[in-house]
């Protein structure tokens, strides 16, 4: 039997573990042509949630668009890739794209590029009609372009823009300011997606930018640990293993309810273990995740200085509220100036978080890794 788990985004209509009510609220708030800022740390399955919203709003007669922000470039690249998300949908059903065909004239920035892609399928690029425009003024023409489109639409309009957070990097850009001018004059509904906690919310929390209270705030909570655990369960019987209940719930613990890794380690645990799953080979799953994140973790570590990585490893065996203190610091070598520069840098980079009072490690297996470094 093949492995049931998957470590890609989940398709819409693959196996998914509960968030029965999160895609109820987040449809909600879509048909509300409510804005939300929807974020978590990586690998929390936020991508899979809002293709498998997306869906669904489609079925419901919704023009959904999804742009994804990670690591763009410029402002011209902004552009594009709400482009490229809108024609993608145009060409994904016939329908769409023969309705579409009587508005492409609204979209007089960017053309459309059909190729044939590596799959035998079509991959769709976009290429400027006036490439001697700023990056300015072609995001502010999409924009512009996008909200007519919308306007003409009979049923509503969702729009996704993952990895919001990356437009940050860009610096001295009018993306913020743009893109609020036009969403809201939009009537539809606008996702922003991100895992980046501290810097979405300073973009919508600072009453100096833009975007200050425009949307709903929206974190994505840890999956709940019995619906896991019943989950598992129910993947491995899919694929012809036995896993009993206490094994199930030992996966949940060890990940911390962290989508992802519930499903690389549970994929790890499928690989070496027999009929019947046991405990020994979660432990052997366990080792051989943290061997295949390694190098991704020491990728991590390579970019940050000594102080952060000092603080890293202190928070990966004692989390605590009280870093600062004398105490603390005697514990694990640390100064008042390494930790306040450290702490700052690294909750920037959405590796560390304050939660209940306590100051700790955002992904819990690179915890486990950094523990043993």
């Amino acid at each position: 039997m093949p492995n049931p788990f998957t470590l890609r985004v989940i398709p819409p209509g693959a196996p998914f573990c509960n968030r029965t009510s999160e895609l109820r609220e987040l449809s909600a708030h879509a048909q509300n042509k409510q804005n939300v800022v929807l974020f978590s740390p990586r690998r929390y399955g936020k991508t899979s949630l809002v293709k498998r919203l997306q869906t669904s709003l489609e079925r419901a007669g919704f023009f959904t668009v999804y742009a994804d922000f990670f690591m763009v470039t410029s402002v011209n690249d902004v552009a594009e890739r709400i482009a490229k998300g809108v024609y993608s949908v145009l060409h994904q059903r016939e329908s769409l794209l023969e309705k579409g065909a009587r508005y492409l004239k609204t979209f007089r920035t960017f053309r459309p590029v059909f190729k044939p892609s590596a799959n035998g399928g079509i991959s769709i690029t976009v290429e400027p009609v006036s490439p001697n425009l700023s990056g300015k003024d072609l995001l502010d023409k999409v924009l512009e372009e996008l909200g007519e489109f919308i306007r003409r639409q009979s049923a509503g309009t969702h729009v996704a823009f993952d990895e919001f957070q990356e437009i940050t990097e860009l610096k001295k850009s009018p993306v913020e300011g743009l893109l609020r001018k036009h969403i809201q004059e939009h009537q539809a509904s606008y996702f922003f997606i991100g895992s980046r906690r501290r810097i979405l919310l300073d973009i919508f929390n600072q009453r100096t930018r833009p975007f200050y209270q425009s949307a709903i705030m929206y974190p994505l909570s840890p999956l709940p640990h019995k619906q896991l655990a019943s989950f598992l369960a129910l993947q491995f019987k899919r694929g012809a293993k036995k896993c009993p209940t206490s094994v199930a719930q030992k996966i949940s613990h060890k990940v911390f309810q962290y989508p992802y890794y519930a499903q690389l380690l549970s994929y790890n645990v499928y690989e070496v273990s027999a009929e019947t799953v046991t405990e020994g080979d979660v432990e052997d799953g366990f080792h051989k995740l943290l061997a295949s994140e390694r190098y991704g973790y020491e990728g991590i570590v390579q970019g940050l200085t000594g102080p952060q990585i000092a603080l890293l490893r202190a928070l990966a065996v004692d989390p605590g509220s009280k870093i600062l203190s004398t105490e603390y610091m005697a514990r694990h070598k640390l100064s008042v100036g390494g930790i306040q520069y450290a702490r700052k840098m690294l909750e920037e980079l959405g590796l560390i978080e304050k939660q209940d009072d306590v100051w700790r490690i955002i992904d819990p297996v690179f915890s486990a890794w950094l523990a043993t470094y």
